[in-house]
């Protein structure tokens, strides 16, 4: 089985235009992965009307009501129910039977694998059903939310994604939506240009079915749509991605509370730069992402937060362990053309080589789906980060898929003031009352969070020293408690290191070229 996703750059018509094309390929069995099966009905009747389609009919079957024609010749007032087709036998026996037609089976994919094993007369039916209507202009559209890993039908049936509604299906909706509210006399409706688009972003990632309830949740909260309407709107979209099992939604963190760490400050910036639609039109590639490598607690998932901020795009972090969620996961990040964050990422890609005995291949598949899409999208700005990266293959993180792999060293001296600086003045004290330069020469080998963690305790011994004001001595007190990890993993840093360096990785810390690029030097 191939897949592909059905492109919609622009208009519904596209989506119209790219079934036809299947449809005129005489691919035989199309399995179609979607939560809108009603929105996909609507394509197909779309697509019934046109001039060359019109002469099949649109036929459409449910395990609770059998197949029904919907659309087409000799169709009367309401829809024509075909008897003794309820069974998902009897209706494919009846396809075969039909000269023309496009069929449209909704959630027949759980028939094939009924308790995660394969139903093999149903398969064979099926294989046998595709080669005798391969000469006919009839094809078949599997639809539901996922279709199997059915070896047998490899070669039978063309998995497509329906892809979520775009800005313009959106706009098109909420100005359906809208006009509905309108003549609602209770319903007050303030929505100018400005928050027309703003409602449009606000509604991107979600479902046509989902869109509508969003507003009118919105409206019946707030009494109407306006501008008040967007944060309500902004936090249902949040819930409905933490539903989806394998996203979740994080704030953007402000650019100054990263300190230290210039280069990766320098490749965020280019990185918002080739999203511009000037240098789109000047002909610069976005950029895929960053692999973000190095030792915990050295502000790798920060930089993601600070990411958000500076590119002005959603963070989206991704749970690689939801493996049946993953395929929308990716749709949504797309519609919404945000930052993918993904943690770990040597553990998530890490049961490649296991998977064919552990869970029958389940996610290498999936592993496989993430990593294809890192090489072909463009829209979507993905930031990984990695502790161990010695379980990485080369394949998993080449050009094309991470436009640079970044090693994040343990902070320089440099960097160890701004930190002091970043996490002194979150809580309320001016960096300037203390004394950084001694602060940074006595936490050397530390990483970000073990400054953190000084700062939040030399606080607490404060405030339980009758609330005093926070001193130098305060902060060195705590510093001299903690054994940074750089001291009980001095190896495995060491091979990080090294790794980094075979890599050709940049330096997050340091900033220093050869051969005219920022390479690592130790």
């Amino acid at each position: 089985m191939t897949t592909n996703q059905l492109a919609e750059p622009s208009a519904l018509d596209t989506l119209v235009r790219e079934i036809d094309i299947l449809i005129r390929a005489r691919y035989p069995l199309v399995a179609v992965s979607t939560f809108e099966e009603l929105r996909f009905r609507r394509l197909m009747l779309a697509v019934t009307h046109l001039d060359r389609h019109k002469a099949k009919g649109l036929f459409w079957w449910s395990r609770t009501q059998g197949l029904r024609q919907v659309a087409g010749p000799g169709l009367g007032a309401s829809d024509r129910t075909i008897p003794d087709t309820e069974d998902p036998f009897s209706v494919l026996d009846h396809i075969a039977q039909a000269e023309r037609g496009l069929y449209v089976l909704a959630d027949y994919a759980p028939y094939l694998t009924p308790f995660g094993q394969e139903e093999p007369q149903l398969v064979r039916r099926l294989r046998e059903l595709a080669w005798a209507i391969k000469s006919r202009p009839i094809t078949v559209f599997l639809v539901g939310p996922s279709f199997p890993d059915v070896p047998a039908l490899v070669k039978e049936v063309k998995i497509v994604d329906l892809s979520l509604p775009d800005e313009y299906e959106v706009a098109k909706l909420l100005d359906v939506e809208l006009a509905r509210l309108a003549d609602h006399p209770d319903v007050r409706l303030q929505v100018d240009v400005r928050t027309r688009e703003q409602l449009v972003q606000a509604l991107l990632g979600l479902t046509e079915a989902e869109i509508e309830n969003a507003l009118a949740k919105a409206a019946i909260a707030g009494r109407g749509i306006g501008p008040a309407a967007i944060p309500l709107i902004l936090d249902e979209k949040r819930d409905v991605i933490r539903q989806s099992g394998a996203l979740t939604y994080s704030h953007p963190e402000s650019v100054d509370h990263l300190g230290g760490y210039a280069n990766v400050r320098a490749l965020l910036q280019e990185a918002a730069v080739t999203f511009t639609p000037a240098a789109r039109s000047y002909g610069v590639e976005p950029m895929k992402g960053l692999l973000l490598v190095g030792l915990p607690g050295t502000g790798k998932d920060l930089t993601k937060r600070i990411a958000s901020s500076i590119l002005g795009r959603p963070l989206l972090d991704l749970d690689m362990g939801a493996a049946m969620s993953i395929k929308r996961a990716l749709a949504i990040a797309t519609t919404l053309k945000g930052i993918l964050g993904i943690s770990e990422f040597e553990k998530g890609v890490g049961g490649l080589q296991s998977s064919a005995r552990s869970d029958a291949g389940e996610t290498a598949r999936t592993i496989a789906h993430l990593l294809n899409w890192m090489q072909e999208q463009q829209d979507v700005f993905v930031i990984a980060t990695a502790n161990d990266v010695r379980q990485l293959a080369p394949e998993q993180i080449r050009q094309g898929r991470f436009s640079q792999v970044v090693f994040v060293d343990l902070p320089t001296s440099a960097d160890r003031e701004a930190i002091f600086r970043v996490h002194l003045a979150k809580r309320g004290r001016d960096p300037q009352s203390f004394d950084l330069e001694q602060l940074a020469q006595a936490t050397e080998g530390f990483s970000g969070a073990e400054i953190e963690a000084a700062v939040k305790g030399s606080l607490l011994d404060a405030f339980m020293d009758g609330a005093r004001e926070l001193i130098t001595a305060d902060v060195l007190k705590r510093v001299r408690s903690i054994r940074p990890t750089s001291e009980v993993k001095r190896e495995e840093i060491e091979e990080i290191r090294r790794w980094a360096r075979e890599h050709l990785a940049i330096d997050a810390v340091r900033n220093e070229t050869t051969g005219g690029e920022r390479r690592l030097e130790f």
